[in-house]
């Protein structure tokens, strides 16, 4: 009987191995949106940060301060790779900052998917005199974004999606592109 149990053991412990290390082996790229896509947040202060997912996987992220007439866009390349979901809510991240191995499982909220995202400042556009608090052009991040059905999380905060203003990505494209 003793026998009996420590071969059950072993390979229960062997199985366990090939699960977590075998589905960790599969890499899912994150693919930018079709159309210009939007996720915004609008504090009761009259600041607001949006992001507007683009083509090409692109994304303006839009900072503005209504009081100080204050506004702030860069224009970013973003490329990621999902995280690897194993059961519940237990996903495990791989990447620059995450701490990998043992360190990079996590426990995130339901519906969402986390998606390690290399982020690059290609271009930025301020207008006004506040401080500017988006990152400089050539600035490499490696944020974990969290995309649920409506909404991103980014940086602790969850941006909801709303309808995308085309004429406004347009007027910011031009700005950003002219600089």
């Amino acid at each position: 009987m003793k026998n009996i149990a420590s071969k059950i053991g072993t390979g229960i412990i062997i199985l366990v191995i090939l699960f977590f290390g075998l589905k960790g082996c599969v890499v899912t790229v994150w693919k930018s949106p079709d159309t210009p896509t939007t996720y915004a947040i609008h504090g009761s202060d009259g600041r607001s940060l949006a992001m507007i997912f683009l083509p090409k996987n692109e994304t303006i992220m839009l900072y503005v301060e209504d009081k100080a007439e204050f506004m702030e866009a860069t224009l970013t390349k973003m490329r990621g790779t999902y995280g690897t979901h194993y059961f519940w809510r237990l996903w495990s991240i791989e990447g620059p900052g995450t701490g990998g191995g043992l360190l990079g499982y996590r426990i995130y909220p339901d519906n969402a998917e986390p998606v390690v995202m290399e982020t690059t400042v290609l271009k930025k556009f301020v207008h006004g005199t506040s401080k500017p608090t988006l990152r400089s052009e050539g600035d490499r991040t490696h944020p974990v974004i969290l995309f649920a059905e409506n909404a991103v999380r980014f940086e602790d905060m969850w941006l909801e999606k709303e309808p995308t203003n085309s004429e406004l990505v347009q007027a910011l494209l031009s700005k950003l592109k002219a600089q």
